[in-house]
């Protein structure tokens, strides 16, 4: 609107004060798009969770608990970070944390140790076995690998049979505190690489685990040429 005959300045916008504390929604937004600035103070938990294009997090940065699942190029923390309840760290780019970090570690919503968390290969089925939290020992032989939990545990052989690869295998380890651990056991035809795929405790056969893997519900309905 024009006033005696002089045009009305627009409105600046008003900057972020950074000493005001940041909802969590504005500090996901801000953060992912290269906004955020060091010492931000966020009210609540940060999710952060499936941001594969997050490399980095401001320094000094507060929270009451941070999910960094599933960001795979975020390989460090930050310098001053302060985290009041836990960090979600399964499937992020960290490997490490210093000695006395102090910080309460999650992988998939279980509390989880250093040693399970970067140091899968130190553990053994064994030690996986002695786990008597069943919630931690399944986290465990995620993380130390169900073909490697297999060859130094060992398991029973509900189904055998043959594909274009070669033989198929339905492997199971019973567990007295909870379900079976079930795995199909499948050789590629074209690498002759060995996979091992986790499946439903219920399965009966290997075509049944293969139909269930390739998403049928009816195995009769799971009728490939070729099964890989």
């Amino acid at each position: 609107m024009m006033s005696k005959g002089r045009i009305p300045k627009k409105p600046l916008k008003q900057r972020p004060n950074e000493n005001e504390p940041v909802s969590a929604e504005r500090a996901r937004k801000l953060i992912l798009e290269h906004r955020a600035w060091d010492g931000m103070r966020i009210l609540g938990h940060l999710d952060l969770s499936g941001a594969s294009e997050l490399y980095n997090l401001p320094e000094n940065l507060t929270c009451e608990s941070i999910d960094i699942s599933d960001c795979p190029n975020l390989t460090n923390l930050p310098k001053g970070l302060h985290v009041t309840h836990w960090i979600e760290l399964a499937g992020s780019g960290i490997t490490g944390l210093g000695a006395g970090h102090g910080f309460v570690l999650r992988w998939r919503g279980v509390r989880v140790s250093d040693a399970i968390a970067f140091e899968a290969q130190s553990l053994t089925g064994q030690d996986i076995l002695n786990i008597e939290n069943v919630e931690l020992r399944r986290v465990a032989i995620e993380r130390l690998g169900y073909e490697t939990f297999l060859q130094q545990v060992g398991g029973l052989i509900r189904d055998r049979d043959r594909d274009a690869g070669g033989e198929r295998q339905l492997v199971y380890i019973p567990f007295e505190d909870d379900e079976a651990l079930m795995v199909l056991k499948v050789i590629c035809p074209s690498t002759k690489h060995t996979h091992i795929l986790r499946v439903p405790p219920y399965m009966q056969s290997c075509h049944q685990a293969a139909a269930w893997i390739a998403g049928f519900t009816n195995p009769d309905d799971y009728n490939p040429l070729i099964e890989a």
